[in-house]
């Protein structure tokens, strides 16, 4: 049975293993028995499984408590964005401002803003369970403010990431990849790095461009105009093949270039001839220029044109600190990719037999991590360092030299004889007993030595990386094919421990180890983040995969909006408190506007209660004028449709003896109150401040989320049913709140005993627990049975007992056993506690009927007899 467990170890939850294990052996089942048992257990659960999107994921507890800074990162931090076809390498911050800026946001509170993008063509790579990486829709995004000092990580490969301390990572635990909060992690933990720009889904999902065009360089005649001049024609069409690709990565490693013209330098015959095959493809001139600087002798090839100098310099950057992969190249096709890193390492690249690496330099950083972003196009992993001197290096441990000679290869003869001889050192690395320190892989449990126990293998050889639970991929890839062969060999199915290390070695990431944390000053005044659905990450462009929650931190938002859960929301429930701590509802839309976006984001702002304080900039007092000036946000007051006429409308109503004028962007106030003017005023002006001037009272924030069908609807803090019904847009019949007491108000007392079912059930279920309904549905009962709900507490359905002894076993026994004693109260036992107390049975079941008879006397023997009748 144990074996038996342990094979479906990763695929059904441990609880629910030992729970299934120990059922089965009560029952005594056979193998097959508890194998069939098992399967249907899997099956069940799979199917009990949230997919992702679905609404139950904005909910959950842990999220709705969290800060609105949670899973946020520093606005410099550059990720990977596919806009439409076309991947761009941007800062987070300036992608996500350009989109609030275009299309508004949602302020969630004075701190946090967020922005839902479904409707936009949006995707990341993304982690998923199978620890491959797709792209994947962004859904929303969003930016806060924060006065914390953020986390900055370094790993052992040179990449760095800067986030908040509780901006959530993914790491590696029982084969299954899981969040963890970034101040939990510590220096040695491994954290995922992606090692493949999965080529095949850009060209299957996205048409890898195959030429670029050039005429946003050129005039109507085909001809770029310089001080008055023509240059020499050439086609407005560049093909992005290999031999583009190439002269690309020649220039990054050994070019030149200027508004006019572009210089490749190499006394290589061989580079030079591939830069003339470009350089004549494009029907353009060259000069070669032999000379001696100094330093020994050189080789340019110049080619004067203005459009390639533009088109060049623009692209890929002018100078040696400042070149850059130009953007085009992540969406271009294996073939122009290979060609330019090909065109650069043979330019700046060096192959070292004697040290075992590639390594290429550059004074730019961005520059080395453009390149290494490539090279995961192929799957090669490359190591980044910064030396004393400021170079930035990139270096490419040789057990990558077969897949770098398979699709990038060398052009420069002794280059590539050294490569041939790293990758037939590679091939003995591979099948000897070396160890990868590099590239370790963590987090898999008791699967090796259950395997080798299993086959027979001797447990000693995996006890020590089982213990240490890190394994190098090499020793990885000899031990499937040890434990393949004794399967094969002995007959014993392993197939699923197989699969499972197979996942694993074919992964798309290197786990790659954590060197050094700090803490580092925030610096903007916005972190920022993405909300993607599925394992719920992204990856930044120095290739860290990271983590967030779906559209949930965001309307946590402030400690204030939340949502209660757990135990304490069900003794709010079963105690029928007046005032829940967080009220919430979920408000529908009817079909002509639940589909649409703009529509949406209309009726969650008329939705919203917008108090005064929201739509001013500064309050202040005119001590010598004695008046209050309110200088208006005009952006945000255009964001809620509120005029200044209408500011000015609702404080004249509210507010007795004051004066109102609108003097450009401010609404001056004078009190016409008497007594001290100056006290007055001041009044004046923090009553102003909380006043209501639009939407629904008692809504505080509000959240449009997509769900399942692909229409929205409005999570909002705070409830107010009736207000919100006599919105015409809402859908009054799917509407809900988590307030009974408003639903009993607003539709009756019956409704309000499907709400305290449902919000029970809810809990529970949130709690992974299993309570028959018939539970929930008595207290539901029991709670609304009178017409008026009541608590289960003293003062309610417990206060309500006939039994002293009943009550005096709830809450409160001296209090109430003196006051039955006071006034001579009798107890009946009637009940099931009260008899409990006493230790004598309790009037249910055979407890319940008494036996009784009537009795009549007869004469037997001259003696009165009683006998039964």
């Amino acid at each position: 049975m144990d074996n038996l467990i342990k094979e479906y170890k990763g695929k059904i939850p441990r609880a629910l293993l030992m729970e299934f294990k120990k059922e089965a052996e009560e029952a005594r089942l056979t193998l097959k028995q508890a194998k069939s048992g098992l399967e249907k257990l899997k099956e069940e659960y799979k199917k009990a499984k949230i997919s992702p999107g679905e609404a139950i994921g904005i909910i959950t507890a842990e999220s709705f408590g969290e800060p609105g800074t949670q899973m946020s990162i520093q606005k410099n931090e550059k990720i990977i964005v596919r806009i439409k076809n076309k991947i761009k390498i941007i800062e987070i911050g300036k992608f996500v401002d350009a989109l609030m800026n275009s299309k508004g946001s949602f302020r969630l509170n004075n701190d946090s803003e967020i922005l839902p993008v479904n409707d936009l063509e949006l995707s990341v790579p993304s982690l998923n369970q199978d620890e491959k990486i797709e792209w994947k829709k962004i859904v929303e995004c969003s930016r806060h403010k924060t006065r914390k000092k953020l986390l900055k990580l370094k790993t052992s490969s040179g990449r760095e990431i800067t986030a908040t301390d509780n901006h959530s990572f993914v790491t590696r635990i029982n084969n299954s990849i899981v969040p963890v909060v970034g101040n939990q992690l510590k220096v040695g933990d491994r954290m995922p790095v992606m090692n493949s720009l999965i080529a095949d889904i850009i060209l299957s999902e996205v048409r890898a461009d195959e030429e670029i065009q050039l005429n946003s360089y050129v005039d109507s005649n085909g001809m770029l105009q310089v001080n008055g001049t023509n240059t020499k024609p050439m086609q407005n069409l560049m093909p992005l093949d290999h031999v583009t690709g190439w002269f690309i990565g020649a220039y990054l490693a050994e070019g030149y270039g200027s508004q006019y013209a572009v210089d490749i330098s190499n006394v290589d015959d061989n580079y030079i001839n591939n830069t003339k095959r470009f350089i004549e493809r494009i029907r353009l001139d060259y000069k070669e220029d032999f000379h001696h600087r100094g330093f020994a002798e050189s080789r340019d090839l110049k080619v004067n044109s203005s459009l390639l100098g533009k088109f060049i310099t623009k692209n890929c950057g002018q100078g040696s600190d400042f070149k850059k992969v130009p953007e085009f190249a992540y969406s271009a096709s294996d073939e122009f990719v290979s060609g330019l890193l090909r065109g650069y390492f043979d330019g700046d690249g060096n192959f070292h037999v004697d040290r075992k690496m590639i390594k290429a330099s550059s004074n730019s950083k961005e520059l080395v991590n453009g390149i290494a972003l490539l090279l995961s196009r192929f799957k090669i992993f490359s190591f980044k360092i910064k030396d004393k001197k400021g170079q930035h290096w990139l270096l490419i441990p040789y057990k990558y030299a077969p897949l770098y000679l398979a699709h990038i290869g060398s052009d420069i003869e002794y280059k590539k004889k050294d490569l041939e001889k790293l990758a037939e050192m590679a091939k003995k690395f591979w099948n000897d007993k070396s160890q990868d320190y590099t590239d370790m892989i963590s987090g898999f449990g008791d699967l090796f030595y259950s395997v080798a126990k299993k086959l027979g293998y001797p447990t000693r050889y995996v006890n020590n990386f089982t213990k240490r639970q890190k394994i190098g991929r090499t020793a990885l890839f000899r031990y499937i094919k040890i434990f393949e062969g004794i399967a094969e060999e002995k007959g014993i199915d392993i197939k699923n421990e197989l699969e499972i290390m197979k996942k694993m070695f074919y992964s798309d990431v290197i786990w790659d180890e954590i060197i050094n944390i700090e803490s580092v000053d925030v610096g903007d005044e916005y972190v920022y983040d993405l909300s993607v659905p599925g394992l719920e990450t992204f990856t930044t462009a120095e290739g860290i995969i990271t983590h967030n929650t779906l559209n949930v931190f965001h309307f946590a938002g402030a400690a204030e909006v939340s949502v209660t859960q757990g135990l304490p929301r069900l003794i709010e429930l079963f105690d029928a408190r007046v005032k829940i701590k967080t009220p919430s509802m979920e408000v529908y839309l009817k079909k002509e506007y639940s589909k649409d976006v703009d529509k949406v984001r209309k009726v969650a702002a008329a939705i919203k209660e917008t108090k005064l304080f929201e739509l001013i900039s500064e309050f202040s007092i005119n001590v010598v004028k004695l008046q209050v000036e309110l200088l208006m946000n005009k952006k945000r007051m255009r964001d809620f449709g509120i005029t200044p006429a209408h500011i000015e409308k609702v404080i004249v109503d509210k507010i007795k003896d004051v004066g109102v004028k609108i003097d450009n962007d401010a609404i001056i106030l004078k009190t016409k109150a008497k007594g001290n003017e100056l006290m007055e005023t001041y009044k004046l002006k923090e009553a102003v401040k909380l006043l209501f001037i639009k939407g629904v009272e008692g809504i505080k924030q509000v959240l449009p989320v997509k769900v399942s069908g692909g229409e929205f609807i409005i999570w909002t803090a705070g409830s107010n049913l009736k207000g919100v019904f006599d919105i015409k847009e809402v859908d009054v019949e799917r509407t809900t709140t988590n307030d009974i007491y408003e639903v009993a108000r607003v539709l009756g007392i019956e409704a309000a005993r499907q709400t305290i079912m449902n919000e029970a059930k809810k809990v529970i279920q949130d709690q992974g627990l299993e309570v028959d309904v018939r539970h929930t549905l008595l207290m539901a009962d029991i709670m609304t049975t009178s017409g008026e709900i009541r608590g289960i507490t003293r003062s309610g359905i417990t206060g309500e007992k006939e039994s002293v002894l009943a009550k005096a076993s709830f809450e409160t026994p001296i209090k109430h056993l003196v006051n039955a004693s006071m006034v001579g109260e009798v107890d009946y036992l009637n009940s099931v506690v009260e008899n409990v107390m006493l230790n004598q049975a309790v009037p249910l079941g055979t407890g319940l009927p008494d036996l009784v008879a009537k009795m009549d006397s007869d004469k037997m023997n001259g003696k009165s007899v009683k006998k039964w009748v």
